[in-house]
């Protein structure tokens, strides 16, 4: 049954998504929502072969459970190639994590994760005899 509840909510989460103006994000007073963590610094590298790196996460609100998230990196004044994003994934049921590096020695980037969130609610499940 639980797993069904959850499909139902990540078709939801799949088909409010999608829409040629990209993300849509939601009244927090409605079933779903966009999260979006603090912007964290993502400094420059140390040199001697060594990236600069940072996490970043963003959390559901109490009531509501992560039906997906993500992560954006921006990089500073310089090659984008060198900000990369080297993890983006769900820790527990509330929270999206993610970690970025940074190979330039001279220019800091930006790591923001998102959480995409819903409320559950009591859903009729249907059974077969």
């Amino acid at each position: 049954m639980r797993a069904i509840k959850y499909g139902l909510v990540a078709a939801a989460t799949a088909t409010m998504l999608v829409g040629s103006a990209g993300f849509a994000t939601a009244d927090s007073s409605k079933t779903m929502n966009i999260v979006y963590g603090q912007i964290v610094t993502l400094p420059a590298s140390p040199g001697n072969g060594y990236a600069g790196d940072a996490a970043a996460s963003a959390k559901c609100p109490a009531g509501q459970v992560l039906t997906g998230g993500g992560a954006e990196v921006k990089a500073g004044n310089s090659y984008v190639q060198r900000y990369n994003l080297a993890a983006s994934r769900p820790i527990g049921s509330e929270t999206w994590w993610a970690y970025a590096t940074n190979s330039d020695p001279n220019n800091p980037g930006t790591l923001q994760a998102f959480a995409i969130c819903a409320k559950v609610t009591n859903l009729d499940v249907v059974h077969t005899p």
